[in-house]
């Protein structure tokens, strides 16, 4: 009995030791490594802007193998959701993308299923000769007395980030190499632009609303929709034609619009058929997410410029790639097309 009551008393002790010396710990942890990627800001940003990327560079798996992953109906960007699922040692738990700005950062708030959450942000900088540097930071809040705990995890989370940045920098540098127009360096050509009969939704709306990964989803399903009950077929890929861009209101006036041929009609109301006429233009094959179309049109824009040419309304953005038929959006093609005064 006495030996059972000294061990009591030893546990006792360090419970106590526990308490008074986790009180002297700091709640709020930080940790933060980086990486040189041989890659675009674009091509990086469009891995870490699609959560569903992590199985195949984050270091999770390889951490806990009985991890399942599923995903929300967001295709890539802010508001899409992981959740997951694991017997092993990650437990359950959901990550969220809550911020994004296109090939500079991406804001993650994580939860772990009821034992905490914390906040993960990716920064990406130009470095030189198209190399990008990579910041991985992951901060948390732990309560007391559970922080002394974690306070001796530094090195196991320092780990976790370097394991994930080795292989985000082995996928981008791979997609970099099977998809140079995303490499920054946009090649502008001169095209002929055909004429289209288009079907679709016109309206005077926000930049921030069409950013919604909602906006063209509820669109398309609507054109699709008549176009199924009047068995018209489709005669080109889904489009957004952009009459206006204005960046001091941050407003647009465009239509969302599918082309179809030509002496296509349908009844009055909210979708109208429009024809954009036969042009000279410029394009850009644009491979990515659809969020990160900025360097591209800057780069039309530099081109026109320097080539002494004179844009026309609309731009038309073509969406090439069936996202439900490709999951990785850097290997989804938009053409992206200026009309161009002059014959």
């Amino acid at each position: 009995m006495r030996v059972l009551k000294l061990i009591g008393l030893a546990i006792l002790g360090l419970v106590i030791l526990w308490l008074i010396v986790a009180a002297f710990i700091p709640k709020h942890f930080e940790y933060e490594r980086s990486a040189n990627i041989n890659a675009s800001k674009e091509v990086v940003f469009g891995i870490v802007n699609d959560l569903k990327t992590q199985e195949t560079w984050g270091p999770w798996k390889k951490e806990d193998p009985l991890i399942k992953n599923t995903y929300n109906e967001v295709a890539t960007g802010v508001g899409q959701i992981s959740s997951w699922t694991s017997e092993g040692s990650s437990g359950n738990g959901t990550q969220t993308i809550t911020a994004a700005t296109p090939s500079t950062s991406v804001t993650y708030r994580i939860d772990f299923g009821g034992g905490g959450g914390g906040d993960a942000m990716f920064n990406l900088a130009d470095a030189s000769n198209g190399i990008t540097d990579a910041k991985w930071k992951f901060t948390m809040d732990v309560p007391y007395p559970f922080n002394l705990m974690m306070s001796f995890g530094g090195g196991q989370m320092n780990k976790m980030l370097d394991d994930g940045l080795a292989g985000l920098k082995e996928m981008a540098e791979q997609k970099a190499a099977e998809t140079p127009a995303t490499t920054g360096k946009y090649e502008v050509k001169s095209m002929n632009f055909p004429g289209h009969t288009y079907i679709g939704l016109r309206e005077k709306t926000t930049q921030e609303e069409v950013m919604k990964s909602t906006f063209f989803a509820e669109r398309f399903g609507k054109i699709m929709s008549l176009l199924t009950t009047t068995k018209i077929q489709p005669a080109g890929s889904p489009s957004g034609v952009y009459y206006t861009w204005d960046e001091a209101t941050k407003t647009t006036d465009m239509a969302v619009a599918i082309p179809v041929n030509s002496g296509t009609a349908v009844a009055g109301g909210a979708i109208q058929v429009f024809e954009i006429p036969a042009s000279k233009a410029v394009v850009v094959d644009y491979y990515g997410p659809y969020d990160n179309f900025e360097g591209a049109h800057e780069a039309i824009g530099e081109y026109i410029k320097a080539n002494g040419l004179t844009e026309k309304a609309p731009v038309i953005e073509e969406y090439v790639t069936d996202p439900g038929s490709e999951k990785d959006s850097t290997k989804w093609l938009t053409k992206i097309i200026y009309l161009i005064e002059g014959n």
